[in-house]
């Protein structure tokens, strides 16, 4: 009965090791195939953008002066301040000019007369005069020659000394050149001035007439007016200073202000005049448009200085600013930025017939809440939504 029992246990032991070496039933997660969503990666046309760092200045720069010399009597601006066109600057004592205008005036009114004189020729009156000068002095001739005849007589008679005698002669001929003047005076009067006498007169006058012009400027530019709107960038002079015509006394920037940056040679052969521009500036863009490219490279920076005007800015000189130039467009790829993932580099996930394909790419620009890449081509499957659930070499199931 005992051995009965054993045998029994055993053939059951052989029986339940038997059937524990039968076939293990197949895992059925390996044909479970994962949902995404995917849509094929298509191009774009985007444009390129050159980007740069820009500093601010005024778009014209202007040195003031006085056109006199003269002590400064005010300086009514200071560094940084804004001014207005036809604003104050400075005042320059005018007592000085006052007079140097008045005489300017006589000497221009002198210089008058005297052309008109020459120009209309002498008046009647003149000529009378010039005729009694000449009767007088015909007669102190006449009167000297018989003075002179009747003193040799009374010379020779020994009534006379030798100096006397000289005396005489002496006389006649004092009384002789006064008859041949007044002669010509009166010729000249009756005629008039001669052609070059007149042109001489003309340019006097002329010269008088530019003097009194410059001293009467002199005295109105005395009150140092700014010539543009925009803000005083330096202040060269001070009260009470003596200064030469023609020194400046402040540095004066326009209100308008352009923006300068550098182009490499590549870059500055896509970069043309007129192109628009976008100008950041603590986050605030402005628009621009490119004024001026300069055709000499700068040495030191190995660049070509580029200017932009700024429009419907009132941003201060010295502010350093983003400059972006489009310079045409191209192809790109652009994805959303939902799907891309970030390890040891960026990454994107691909639906490759029927399998899930990891693939490194580049980030470049975002727009909104797409980005560029580079990396992927044209046609490929890219996974949008299931991508934090698979791993590459996955089975999945592409769902609408």
């Amino acid at each position: 009965m005992k051995n009965k029992m054993l045998l029994l246990g055993a053939v059951i032991l052989v029986l339940t090791l038997t059937g524990c070496k039968g076939t293990a039933p197949k895992n059925a997660e390996e044909d479970i195939k994962k949902p995404v969503r995917a849509i094929e990666v298509k191009e774009t046309a985007s444009t390129k953008e050159l980007h740069y760092i820009g500093t601010v200045k005024p778009e014209t720069v202007k040195k003031l002066s006085f056109k006199a010399s003269g002590k400064i009597a005010a300086i009514k601006a200071e560094q940084g301040q804004k001014v207005k066109k036809g604003e104050t600057i400075a005042l320059l004592d005018t007592k000085d000019l006052s007079f140097a205008v008045e005489a300017a005036r006589a000497a221009k009114a002198g210089a008058e007369a005297q052309y008109s004189k020459a120009l209309n020729g002498a008046t009647a009156e003149d000529i009378d005069l010039a005729s009694a000068n000449v009767v007088k002095a015909q007669k102190a001739y006449e009167f000297a020659r018989d003075s002179l005849e009747k003193a040799r007589k009374v010379y020779e008679g020994g009534g006379m000394s030798k100096q006397d005698l000289d005396k005489a002669e002496l006389e006649l001929s004092i009384r002789e050149q006064e008859y041949i003047g007044a002669k010509t005076m009166l010729q000249q009067a009756e005629k008039g001035a001669r052609e070059e006498d007149k042109q001489a007169l003309k340019s006097q006058l002329d010269q008088a007439d530019t003097d009194l012009r410059y001293k009467q400027s002199a005295l109105a530019d005395a009150d140092l007016k700014a010539d543009m709107d925009g803000y005083v960038m330096e202040v060269l002079s001070e009260q009470g200073e003596l200064i030469a015509a023609g020194y400046p006394v402040v540095i004066l920037g326009s209100a308008d202000s352009i923006v300068s940056f550098g182009l490499t040679q590549e870059d500055a052969a896509e970069v043309k005049l007129g192109d628009r521009i976008t100008i950041e500036s603590k986050g605030t863009l402005y628009d621009g448009k490119i004024k001026n490219i300069s055709k000499i490279m700068d040495m030191e920076t190995q660049t070509y200085n580029a200017e932009a005007v700024l429009e419907n800015a009132d941003l201060p000189a010295g502010s350093v600013v983003k400059v972006s130039v489009p310079a045409g467009e191209y192809n790109a790829v652009m994805i959303p930025l939902n799907s891309v993932l970030r390890g040891d580099y960026d990454y994107v996930y691909l639906s490759d017939n029927g399998i899930a394909q990891k693939k490194e790419i580049k980030i470049g620009k975002v727009q909104g809440d797409m980005v560029e890449v580079t990396g992927l081509n044209k046609g490929e499957m890219l996974i949008l939504e299931g991508i934090k659930s698979i791993s590459h070499g996955d089975k999945i199931e592409i769902i609408r």
